[in-house]
């Protein structure tokens, strides 16, 4: 779980300016899109697979 919250704020929040609540609900909607169309990438970063 530590992880996966790790990407996310790695991919959603780190270096980025948001401008508002919205713009963040969308950049997380787009993460857990990008992650649900790859389980694979999610179970080797979790290290969950080889």
């Amino acid at each position: 779980m530590e992880r996966l919250w790790k990407w996310l704020k790695d991919a959603v929040m780190a270096n980025v300016f948001h401008k508002d609540r919205m713009d963040i609900d969308r950049a997380i909607t787009r993460f857990m899109d990008y992650i649900l169309r790859r389980p694979e990438e999610v179970l080797q970063r979790l290290g969950c697979a080889g």
